[in-house]
C-alpha cells in the first residue's frame, strides 16, 4: 500500500500559490495596457487587491504540512541554491511581500488610514505609492511567473516519481495558474456586474483562450513524451490511461476543466471577432466557465500530487 506523504494541504498550497501568480500576472499585463483604455487600469486594481491573499493562505498551509510548524523559520536560516525547497521558500516570501506593497500602492488614502488605525500602526507609514505601480509590476512580473512555474518544479525535482519526471509539468502548471487568475477575475466581475466593463471581459476571455490553448498543447506532449520514454514513465502513465486516475484526468480535468471552458469562451468571443459588436457576456455562463477553469486547475494539481506519489510504487 503506497504511503502518501503529500496530501490535500500540498494540493491546496499548489493551487493557491498559482492563483496569486495568475492574478498578479493579469494585473501587471492590464497595467501595461492601461493607456489604451482606462478599463484596464481598473482591472489591474481588482487583480492587485486579490493577489496577495491566496499565496498567503497557501504558504500557511505549507507551514502546517511541515509537522513542527513552529520551526518553519529554519528554512530561512540558510539559502541553498541547489535545493528547490530553499529556493521556493524565499521565492514565496519575496513574491508575497511584493504583492502586499503592490496592493498598498492601489489603496486610496482614506483606506490606508483606516487600515493603519485598525492594525495600530504609526500614521507615518501612510505613504502614497501609486507612482511606483509600474515599477512594482515590472519587478513582480517575473516573480509571479517564477511562483507559477515553481509549483511544478517542486514536483519535477523528485526524480524517484516517474509521473513527475519531466519539465512539461512545470509548463503545464504555469499556464494553468495564469488561466486560473483570469478565471477568478471573470468570476468576480460576473458576480458584481457594476464593476464589469466590455473591454475587461474581452481582455480576460481572449487571454484565457490563449492560455488554455497553450495548456492543452502541453498536456498532449506530456502524454506523447511519456509513451516514448523509459518503461518506468510508461508504467506511471497507466494511472491515467485505464488506472485509478483515468476518470479524474480525462473527464474532470481535461473535459470539464479545460476543453469545456475553452468552448464556452470561444462561443462567447468568436461572433464579436467578425463584427464590431462587443463580446456577448452571459453572466450565468461566465460564472460556470470560471468555476470550471478553477475546478480544472485544482484537479490538475490533485491528480499530479497523488498519482505522482503512487507512481513510485508501480
Amino acid at each position: 500500500m503506497p504511503h502518501i506523504e503529500w496530501g490535500f494541504l500540498i494540493v491546496n498550497y499548489l493551487f493557491l500559490g498559482g492563483l496569486s501568480a495568475g492574478l498578479f500576472f493579469v494585473s501587471a499585463f492590464a497595467l501595461y495596457l492601461q493607456q489604451k483604455d482606462p478599463a484596464y487600469e481598473r482591472l489591474a486594481r481588482y487583480s492587485a487587491l486579490l493577489a496577495p491573499w491566496p499565496v498567503a493562505l497557501g504558504s500557511s498551509l505549507l507551514i502546517l504540512d511541515l509537522g513542527n510548524w513552529y520551526r518553519f523559520y529554519v528554512l530561512f536560516l540558510h539559502f541553498r541554491w541547489q535545493s528547490p525547497m530553499s529556493i521556493g521558500s524565499w521565492l514565496l516570501v519575496l513574491f508575497t511581500g511584493i504583492t502586499l506593497v503592490y496592493l498598498w500602492s492601489w489603496l486610496p488614502q482614506d483606506h490606508r488610514t483606516g487600515l493603519l488605525r485598525r492594525l495600530k500602526l504609526p500614521p507615518s507609514l501612510n505613504r502614497e505609492l501609486s507612482h511606483l505601480r509600474p515599477l512594482l509590476a515590472a519587478i513582480g512580473f517575473p516573480f509571479s511567473i517564477g511562483v507559477a512555474i515553481y509549483t511544478g518544479v517542486l514536483l519535477g525535482a523528485v526524480q524517484a516519481r516517474p509521473f513527475w519526471n519531466t519539465n512539461l509539468v512545470a509548463q503545464m502548471f504555469l499556464f494553468s495558474a495564469l488561466s486560473s487568475g483570469c478565471a477568478v477575475l471573470i468570476l468576480v466581475l460576473s458576480l458584481r456586474p457594476k464593476l464589469l466593463e466590455p473591454a475587461q471581459i474581452r481582455f480576460l476571455y481572449m487571454l484565457d483562450i490563449f492560455l488554455i490553448t497553450l495548456e492543452f498543447f502541453i498536456v498532449l506532449p506530456y502524454l506523447i513524451h511519456g509513451q516514448l520514454s523509459v518503461q518506468a514513465v510508461r508504467d506511471s502513465l497507466e494511472l491515467i490511461l485505464g488506472g485509478p486516475f483515468t476518470v479524474a484526468f480525462w473527464l474532470l480535468f481535461l473535459g470539464l476543466g479545460l476543453l469545456l471552458p475553452l468552448l464556452i469562451e470561444i462561443f462567447e468571443t468568436v461572433p464579436a471577432l467578425f463584427s464590431k459588436a462587443e463580446i456577448h457576456h452571459n453572466r450565468r455562463l461566465a460564472v460556470l466557465n470560471a468555476a470550471l477553469v478553477l475546478f480544472g486547475g485544482y484537479m490538475l494539481r490533485y491528480i499530479f500530487v497523488y498519482a505522482g506519489q503512487i507512481s513510485a510504487f508501480r
